[in-house]
C-alpha cells in the first residue's frame, strides 16, 4: 500500500514542521492551523516579514525536478535509478564521452583502475615492433602496402635492376605509393618492405596477446597504427574516477553502457533544459530547505499533473505560505512567538491524543549532517599515475565507496507521513470483512462469505478519522498460498495489526500469529464470536444475554497467551467481539435494538482498546521507524567505516614509505644499468678501435661507403640503447610503474661515413709501371741498334753474348719499374695515414652520440621517475586528506545518532508521561543495548517511562545512567 496523503497536504505540514505537526492531521486541519500562524505572526511581526514569493521559486525548482526525476525514470531500468540518473545528467564532463562509451560493456565500466594499469604496462611492449615498423613510411602507403605479396616483392627486388622481375616489382609497390616515392631506390624499397613485414608480424603478435586477454582489451588497444584508443581508454578511466572520487555510484556507472540512458543524457543537456531554476543557490531559509527536501522525496509518489497542480496551488496561496514560513523560522528567537504558535497545537490533537514532534527534529539533525558533509568531501583529482599502483588504487577505491555512501545516507531524510495504517488479518473466513463493514458502519452484505466460500483475495482499504484499515486476504487457505503473501506484506506496512482469530488456531495460522509477535508489531488480538444473529429473534436473544455467547472465548485467549509466551514475547491484549452482531445491528429496522445489540457485541471496547494501542505503541513505534529510517543508513556507515577506516590509515602510510624506498631502489638500478652500458660502449669503442686497421685497408674504391656502413653497423650500438630501454622498462615494471616515452635518438648523418679520395689500387700501378719500363727498354734497344748498327760481336753473335747485352739492357728498365713502385707505396701509404686519422675521428663521433644517447636515456628515465614519484606522493598525499576527511566525518556521524537516539528517547519518554528534559544523552549500541543518561534523582522516573512502555520497541535491554560525562552506567541496568 502506498500512502495516500495528498501533495497539498504533505506540503502544509512540512512548512508546519517545526509545531510538531504532520499530514494525519489531514489537509483541512492543516490549512486551519496555517491560517491561525498568518494571524499571530502578522500580530507579532515576525521580525519584518518577507516579500510575498520569497519561497515560490525554491517550490518551483523542487518541483521541476521532480518532474524531471518522473521522466528520466522511464529509461532507467529500475525504481532505484532514477535519481542516479538525474545526478549523472547534470555531472560535468559526461556528455563529451557519450560516444567514446558507445558500445562499452558493463564489465569494462566495472573493471578496476589497477586493470588498465596492467593494459598500459602491457600494451605498450606489444605494440613497439608496430611504432618501429612505422617509421618512415607514407602514410598513403600504409592503407594498400599489405595487399602485395611482399614477400615475393622482396625478392624480386633484390634482383637486378635491369631484369623484368625486378622492374615489374618495383612497378607494383610504386602502384601503392605517392609520386614522392618514384624517386626512391630498390635498395630504399626492400626496406621499407622488411618494415611491412616486420609490421604484419608485430600485428600477429599483438592478436595472439588480445586472444589471451578479456574482450574490453580489444577497444582499449589500437585502431589500425596510432597505439591506445585514447578516446575510449581517457572515457573508461573518467567514468572509474567519477566512482572512486564518489561523484557518481556505482549504478550510475551501469547506465553509461546502456543506449537508452545515453541518449537520455545527451538530450537533456543539449535540447531541453529542465528548468530555469535549476541554478538556483540553495534556500535561504530553513523553510524553504524543508519544502525542497520533503517535496523530493514526495516525487517517488506522485505523478506529474499531481505535481504541477500542486505548484499552481502554492502560487496561488505563496502570501500565505511566506507568512508562515516567516514565522517558522524565527519561532525559535522569539519566545512570546513560539508559546503562542505552540498553543495552536492543541487543535490538531489526534483521537489518541498523539502528534509526532519528531521529524522535524531528524530533519533538522540530518540536514546539518549533510551540509557539513557537502562542505567537506571535496571532489580531488589524481595524476594519470595513480593507477599504476594497485595499493594506492585499492585505497582511492574504499574511500569513494565510503563517500558515496556517506552521501547516500545523508540523502535519507524523513519523508513526509500522514496516516496511521492498521491491517486487519487473520485466517481465511475468520470474519475480517464483517469486522471491516461493522467499524465503517457499513450495513451492506456484499463481500461478506457465505459458507466455504472466500471473497476477498486482494488488500483494499478503508479510511476511519485519521486512520487507513487494510482489510487483507486469509491466511491457511488450502489451495491458495498468494492470499498469504498479501496479507504479510500489508501487516509488514502497517503500524498496528488487528488479528482476527476464529475457532480454532491452524499450524499454518499460529505460524502467522508468531511471526507477528516476533516482530514487536502492535497487535491487537480479536476473537470473533460466531454465533448465528442472522434473524431478529436471534439478534435479540444476543443482546439480552451477550455473555451466554462470550463464555467459550475464554479458551481462545488462552490459546493465545500460550502461543505468545512459546516464542518468549508479551501476549497482546485480546478482546472477544462479536462483528455480526455488530453489523446485524445496523440493518436491524429497530433503532433500540440495534443499540443494544451493538454495545453487546463489544465493538465500541474494540475501538477504545485500537485507540489506546495507536496512542501507547503504534505512534511510538511509528517514532522508532522515522528515527530508523534517518539513523540506519549512517549506522551502516559508522559501523562500516570503525572496521575498516583503521586498515586504510595503515596501509596508506606503508605505500608513502615504500614508494620512497622504491624511488631509490629503481634509480640506483638505473644508476647500475647505466654505468653497464657505458662500459659495454667503451669495451665496443676499443675492439672497434683495434679493427679500424683492417676496415681502413678495405675501403677505398666505388663501394668503400657501404663497407663502411656494413662495419658500423655490425658494431650493433643501435641494440646497446634499445637494450638500455628495455632494462629500464623491466626494472620499472618490477616495481609497478611505466615508462611511456623515450627521448628520441640523434638522426643519423650523411657524412657518418669517412669521405675519402679512392685508394690508389697497387696492382693497377704496378701493371702500368711495368708496361712502360718494357716499353721505354725496348724503344732504348731498338734505338741503340738503329744509331750503330749490329754490333760485330753480334752480327753472327753468340747467344751468351746476346743474353749479356740484352739484360743489360733490361736491367736499366727494371730500376726504373722498382722506382714506379716505390712511389706508388708512397702514395698508398699517404693516403692511409690520412685516411686513418679521419676514420677514427668519425668513429669516436659515432661512439660519442651513442654515449649521449645513453646520456639521455638515463636522464629521460631518471627524469620519468622521478615525476612519477612526486605525483604519486600527491596522489597519496591527496588520498591522505580524504581519509582525514572522512574520519572528521565519522566523529559527525557519530554525533547525529546519538543526537537522533536523544530525540527518539525523548518523543518516547514524553509518549510515556514522563518529563522528556530530564534525559541528557542517550546512545544505542550495534547489539541490542540503548543506554540513557539522567540526572540520579530521575533515574526511577525514566526507568519507570522506558521500561514499562517501550523497551520492547526499541531494544530488549535499556542500561540507565546517571553520569553522562563519563559515559559509564551507575551500576543499575534492567533486562
Amino acid at each position: 500500500m502506498t500512502d495516500r496523503t495528498s501533495p497539498r497536504t504533505e506540503i502544509l505540514a512540512l512548512l508546519l514542521e517545526p509545531l510538531g505537526v504532520d499530514a494525519m492531521a489531514g489537509q483541512a486541519a492543516l490549512r486551519r492551523l496555517a491560517e491561525n500562524v498568518d494571524t499571530v505572526a502578522q500580530a507579532y511581526g515576525c521580525a519584518g516579514l518577507p516579500a510575498s514569493g520569497s519561497t515560490l521559486p525554491w517550490v518551483s525548482e523542487a518541483v521541476s525536478a521532480c518532474v524531471e526525476e518522473h521522466e528520466l525514470a522511464r529509461p532507467a531500468a529500475a525504481r532505484g535509478e532514477a535519481r542516479a540518473l538525474r545526478e549523472l545528467t547534470r555531472l560535468e564532463g559526461v556528455r563529451p564521452r557519450l560516444k567514446a562509451l558507445e558500445g562499452v560493456p558493463v564489465d569494462a565500466l566495472r573493471a578496476d583502475l589497477a586493470a588498465v594499469a596492467v593494459a598500459e604496462r602491457l600494451l605498450p611492449g606489444v605494440l613497439e615492433p608496430c611504432r618501429r615498423a612505422d617509421q618512415d613510411w607514407p602514410e598513403e602507403i600504409w592503407r594498400s602496402i599489405r595487399d602485395i605479396d611482399v614477400d615475393s616483392a622482396l625478392a624480386d627486388l633484390n634482383r637486378p635492376r635491369v631484369t623484368r622481375q625486378a622492374a615489374a616489382a618495383r612497378e607494383l609497390v610504386l602502384q601503392h605509393s605517392v609520386s614522392a616515392a618514384r624517386d626512391l631506390r630498390n635498395r630504399d624499397l626492400v626496406t621499407r618492405l622488411e618494415k611491412v613485414q616486420d609490421f604484419v608480424a608485430a600485428e600477429k603478435a599483438y592478436e595472439a596477446f588480445l586472444s589471451a586477454r578479456p574482450g574490453w582489451w580489444r577497444w582499449l588497444g589500437p585502431d589500425a597504427r596510432s597505439g591506445f584508443r585514447t578516446d575510449r581508454h581517457d572515457a573508461l578511466l573518467w567514468a572509474i574516477k567519477a566512482r572512486d572520487t564518489g561523484a557518481v555510484s556505482e549504478s550510475t556507472l551501469e547506465m553509461l553502457a546502456d543506449s537508452t540512458a545515453r541518449a537520455v543524457i545527451e538530450h537533456r543537456l543539449s535540447t531541453a533544459p529542465v528548468s530555469t531554476t535549476v541554478s538556483l543557490a540553495a534556500p535561504a531559509t530553513s523553510s524553504a530547505a524543508r519544502l525542497v527536501a520533503g517535496l523530493l522525496a514526495v516525487a517517488p509518489r506522485t505523478d506529474i499533473d499531481k505535481l504541477r497542480a500542486l505548484e499552481s496551488w502554492y502560487t496561488k496561496n505563496v502570501e500565505l505560505f511566506d507568512t508562515v514560513a516567516a514565522a517558522m523560522d524565527v519561532r525559535r528567537t522569539e519566545p512570546d512567538l513560539r508559546e503562542a504558535l505552540e498553543s495552536l497545537v492543541g487543535e490538531l490533537a489526534l483521537p489518541s491524543g498523539a502528534v509526532d514532534a519528531s521529524r522535524s527534529a531528524y530533519r533538522d539533525i540530518q540536514s546539518t549532517l549533510q551540509a557539513e558533509v557537502e562542505a567537506r568531501l571535496q571532489r580531488t583529482s589524481y595524476s594519470a599515475h595513480a593507477i599504476e599502483s594497485e595499493d594506492l588504487v585499492g585505497a582511492i577505491s574504499h574511500i569513494g565507496v565510503f563517500e558515496r555512501e556517506l552521501r547516500d545516507a545523508v540523502r535519507a531524510m524523513p519523508p513526509v507521513r500522514g496516516r496511521l495504517l492498521v491491517a486487519v488479518a487473520g485466517r481465511t473466513k475468520s470474519g475480517k470483512t464483517t469486522l471491516r463493514k461493522a467499524l465503517t458502519r457499513d450495513a451492506d452484505r456484499t463481500g461478506i462469505g457465505r459458507g466455504a466460500h472466500r471473497t476477498t483475495r486482494k488488500t483494499s482499504a478503508f479510511e476511519i478519522g485519521s486512520v487507513t484499515y487494510l482489510d487483507t486476504p486469509g491466511v491457511a487457505a488450502k489451495d491458495d498460498d498468494l492470499d498469504a503473501q498479501r496479507a504479510r506484506t500489508a501487516c509488514d506496512i502497517a503500524d498496528a495489526v488487528i488479528w482476527n482469530y476464529a475457532d480454532t488456531l491452524r499450524d499454518e495460522e499460529s505460524a502467522e500469529l508468531q511471526r507477528l509477535l516476533l516482530s514487536g508489531k502492535p497487535l491487537l488480538a480479536v476473537v470473533n464470536v460466531k454465533e448465528r444473529v442472522d434473524t431478529p429473534d436471534r439478534l435479540q436473544l444476543f443482546a439480552q444475554r451477550p455473555e451466554r455467547a462470550f463464555a467459550p472465548t475464554s479458551g481462545h485467549a488462552v490459546r493465545i497467551e500460550q502461543v505468545s509466551r512459546a516464542v518468549g514475547v508479551t501476549p497482546p491484549v485480546v478482546l472477544a467481539v462479536h462483528s455480526g452482531a455488530a453489523h446485524e445491528a445496523l440493518s436491524t429496522g429497530d433503532r433500540e435494538l440495534g443499540e443494544r445489540a451493538l454495545r453487546a457485541s463489544r465493538l465500541p471496547e474494540l475501538e477504545q482498546s485500537l485507540a489506546q494501542l495507536l496512542a501507547e505503541r503504534a505512534i511510538p513505534l511509528r517514532a522508532v521507524r522515522l528515527a530508523e529510517g534517518v539513523r540506519a543508513p549512517l549506522a551502516l556507515f559508522h559501523e562500516r567505516a570503525a572496521e575498516e577506516l583503521p586498515q586504510i590509515g595503515p596501509a596508506l602510510g606503508e605505500l608513502q614509505r615504500s614508494a620512497m624506498s622504491e624511488r631509490v631502489a629503481l634509480l640506483e638500478a638505473f644508476r647500475i644499468a647505466g654505468r653497464n652500458a657505458r662500459e659495454r660502449l667503451e669495451t665496443a669503442r676499443h675492439h672497434a678501435k683495434e679493427r679500424l686497421p683492417d676496415v681502413v685497408r678495405d675501403l677505398g674504391g666505388v663501394d668503400h661507403a657501404q663497407r663502411w656502413s656494413d662495419f658500423i653497423t655490425g658494431l650493433e650500438l643501435e641494440g646497446l640503447c634499445s637494450s638500455l630501454e628495455s632494462e629500464f622498462e623491466q626494472e620499472a615494471l618490477k616495481r609497478g610503474r611505466v615508462l611511456r616515452a623515450w627521448a628520441s635518438a640523434a638522426e643519423r648523418q650523411d657524412d657518418a661515413h669517412p669521405r675519402v679520395r679512392p685508394r690508389p689500387d697497387v696492382k693497377v700501378v704496378s701493371m702500368n709501371t711495368g708496361m712502360a719500363a718494357a716499353k721505354g727498354a725496348a724503344t732504348a734497344l731498338l734505338s741503340s741498334f738503329a744509331a750503330k748498327g749490329i754490333p760485330k760481336k753480334l752480327a753472327v753473335p753468340p747467344p751468351a753474348a746476346a743474353a749479356v747485352y740484352v739484360a743489360e739492357t733490361l736491367v736499366g728498365a727494371a730500376k726504373a719499374v722498382s722506382s714506379e713502385v716505390d712511389r706508388a707505396r708512397q702514395v698508398k701509404d699517404k693516403w692511409t695515414r690520412a685516411t686513418s686519422p679521419a676514420a677514427a675521428a668519425r668513429l669516436d663521433e659515432l661512439f660519442d652520440r651513442v654515449a649521449a644517447q645513453l646520456a639521455r636515456i638515463v636522464d629521460d628515465a631518471t627524469a620519468q621517475v622521478d615525476a612519477q614519484s612526486e605525483a604519486q606522493s600527491a596522489d597519496i598525499s591527496s588520498t591522505r586528506e580524504r581519509f582525514d576527511q572522512l574520519r572528521r566525518l565519522q566523529s559527525a556521524v557519530r554525533s547525529a545518532l546519538d543526537a537522533i537516539d536523544l530525540v527518539l528517547v525523548r518523543r518516547l519518554q514524553a509518549l510515556a508521561g514522563g518529563d522528556p528534559t530530564v534525559i541528557r544523552q542517550a546512545r544505542r549500541t550495534p547489539g541490542v543495548e540503548l543506554r540513557v543518561w539522567t540526572d540520579a534523582s530521575r533515574i526511577a522516573e525514566v526507568r519507570a517511562c522506558l521500561q514499562d512502555h517501550l523497551v520492547d520497541v526499541l531494544t530488549e535491554r535499556i542500561e540507565i545512567c546517571s553520569d553522562s560525562r563519563s559515559g559509564e552506567s551507575d551500576g543499575t541496568a534492567d533486562d
